[in-house]
């Protein structure tokens, strides 16, 4: 009887690993076939991304995301994604490893605005030079730069939260560069276009090391920034 009973559970098992195999794609490999079919698609895009972070699948993502992006005739989109994927293995990176995933991303960025400039792809390749600034790497007035210009490019049809953490980020850069004042200058700009925005009233409440430590944990590394790109959509150039 009990042989029959121990039989009877390994049937069950391998009726349930027979219908495991043939069971639908897991949602990360529906949703890669679904990129690869519309590679420009960011909130897709994100979707994913999202998935890969939640399954710690920051390479597979990065691979995907590359392999698309050499693709022949690939759009500003995808390099964007590209951008993405490699800032969101970044807090799980050691500090050497942070550095070239930044570069990288950068440099995907540069590709993207190369074919399409946008507030969105300028926005992101400012804050990352805001974050490669320490050390030997001074970067502060780059990201300041692409911030201004982003900030430029806002009109009508931008996200309002894309064009929220633009005048946010600026701010920061301004602090980087120990110009405290203009941040003022440019969150009092973005407060009076978002007034009840608390990120932008903490920081221009804040002064001295209260302010740099608002603005440097905003831009530490090791903190998970959200890239879901929720709100920030559609793209506009």
């Amino acid at each position: 009887m009990w042989s029959v009973a121990r039989a009877s559970i390994a049937a069950v098992a391998f009726a349930g690993a027979l219908a495991a195999a043939a069971s639908p794609s897991r949602p990360i490999d529906a949703l890669e076939q679904a990129i690869a079919a519309e590679p420009e698609n960011l909130a897709l895009a994100a979707d994913y991304r999202q998935r890969a972070i939640s399954e710690q699948a920051f390479d597979r993502s990065i691979a995907l995301f590359e392999r698309l992006a050499k693709r022949k005739a690939s759009g500003p989109c995808i390099q964007i994604s590209l951008a993405f994927a490699y800032v969101d293995k970044v807090p799980t990176s050691g500090d050497i490893r942070r550095l070239y995933l930044g570069r990288d991303a950068m440099n995907a960025l540069t590709r993207s605005i190369a074919q399409r400039p946008t507030v969105l792809a300028y926005y992101v390749r400012g804050v990352i030079n805001l974050f490669y600034n320490a050390f030997i790497f001074h970067r502060a007035d780059k990201g300041v730069s692409d911030l201004t210009t982003a900030l430029g490019m806002i009109d009508a049809n931008t996200p309002p939260p894309l064009a929220l953490r633009v005048y946010t980020a600026l701010g920061d850069g301004y602090v980087r560069l120990q110009n405290v004042p203009k941040a003022k200058t440019v969150w009092s700009a973005g407060l009076a276009k978002f007034p009840g925005d608390t990120g932008l009233k903490s920081r221009l409440d804040a002064q001295g090391e209260t302010l740099e430590d608002i603005v440097t944990t905003a831009l530490t590394a090791s903190r998970r920034i959200d890239t879901t790109l929720t709100g920030l959509l559609p793209l506009t150039p």
